[in-house]
C-alpha cells in the first residue's frame, strides 16, 4: 500500500489518501481550500517576508458550552515554506509532525474566526494553552496578552495570522501587528496544534496529511 503508517492506522487518513483530501477541500479554479466542519475558506498562500507560504491543511476549533454541545470558534489553517518542509523528508506522521513543530523555517498559522467573541477573551484562551507549554522559560505571555487586550473584539471571518521567521513570531490582527522574539513561544504556539494534546485534532491530522502530500507520500 502506498499510504502512510498513520493513514493505516486512521481511517480518518485513510479517507483524505482515497479520496483526495476530505478535511480541506480545493475549490475550483484553485482559488482556496475550505475547510469542511465551518465552511471557512483559506487562501492557497501567506506571505512571509520576501516568501509565499503554501497552505497544507486546517481544521475547526471547537468550544463546549453546555454538556455535549459545542460550537465552532474558529478553523485554523497552517502554511510552511514548502522548500524547506520537503527538504526536512518526512516520510510518515511521526517524521512529518516533528518537521512542522520543530522546523525553524518560515511557516504560519491563520486562525480564522467562525463566530464574533471578544479579542481579549481569544488572547486569554490562547495564553492559557501556552502557558504550560512556555512554563520555565522567558516567554513574553503577558505582551502576548496585552496585544489581544487592545482590541474589541474578533467578528466571524476575522483572521489572525501568526507567521514564524526564525525564532520570532510575528501576529497580527485587525490591522495591528506584533513581532515577539522568543524561541520557546513560537515552538508553544505551534504545539497547541500539532502537540501530544492538540486542541483541535482535526487540524493536526490534516495539516501532517497534508505535508506528507506535499512531499508525495
Amino acid at each position: 500500500s502506498s499510504l502512510s503508517p498513520y493513514a493505516r492506522s486512521s481511517p480518518l487518513l485513510v479517507a483524505q489518501a482515497q479520496q483526495g483530501g476530505a478535511l480541506a477541500n480545493r475549490l475550483r479554479g484553485g482559488s482556496g481550500f475550505v475547510e469542511k466542519h465551518t465552511g471557512i475558506t483559506f487562501p492557497e498562500t501567506v506571505k512571509a517576508g520576501s516568501k509565499l507560504l503554501k497552505f497544507i491543511g486546517a481544521g475547526e476549533r471547537k468550544k463546549a458550552i453546555l454538556g455535549p454541545v459545542a460550537v465552532n470558534v474558529y478553523a485554523v489553517g497552517m502554511y510552511v515554506d514548502s522548500d524547506a518542509a520537503k527538504a526536512a523528508a518526512p516520510k510518515d506522521e511521526k517524521s512529518a509532525n516533528k518537521a512542522l513543530l520543530e522546523g525553524s523555517y518560515p511557516k504560519a498559522l491563520k486562525i480564522v474566526m467562525a463566530r464574533t467573541v471578544g479579542a481579549e477573551k481569544i488572547g486569554n484562551a490562547l495564553a492559557e494553552s501556552l502557558e504550560p507549554r512556555v512554563k520555565g522559560t522567558d516567554a513574553p505571555l503577558d505582551a502576548f496578552k496585552s496585544f489581544f487586550g487592545s482590541m474589541s473584539k474578533l467578528e466571524t471571518n476575522n483572521e489572525i495570522d501568526f507567521i514564524q521567521m526564525g525564532s520570532d513570531l510575528q501576529v497580527s490582527a485587525l490591522g495591528q501587528k506584533k513581532t515577539f522574539s522568543s524561541a520557546p513561544l513560537c515552538k508553544a504556539m505551534f504545539d497547541i496544534y500539532l502537540g501530544e494534546s492538540p486542541v483541535s485534532v482535526h487540524a493536526k491530522e490534516s495539516m501532517v496529511a497534508g505535508l506528507l502530500k506535499m512531499c508525495g507520500k
